[in-house]
């Protein structure tokens, strides 16, 4: 699973397509698989597109940053 480590935070993202890089960012509560589920049939055929789904923190498989320090 790829993370990216920023602070304490694991942030959990996935890349799909290569080219012009977007970052696709969900709303509160649901997680990356919302934003792919509708944006993914939309660059169906359609070439020179990197797509970065990410899980903003405490939500899908990004680390909750505050129950990291709380930890600590």
């Amino acid at each position: 699973m790829p993370f990216c480590q920023i602070k304490k935070a694991n942030i959990y993202y996935e890349v799909i397509g290569t080219g012009t890089p977007i970052i696709m960012l969900h709303g509160f509560s649901p997680d990356h698989r919302l934003m792919k589920g509708c944006m993914e049939p939309i660059f169906d055929g359609r070439e020179g597109w990197k797509r970065i789904y990410l899980d903003l923190p405490g939500m899908g498989r990004t680390t909750e940053l505050l129950r990291i320090q709380m930890k600590c």
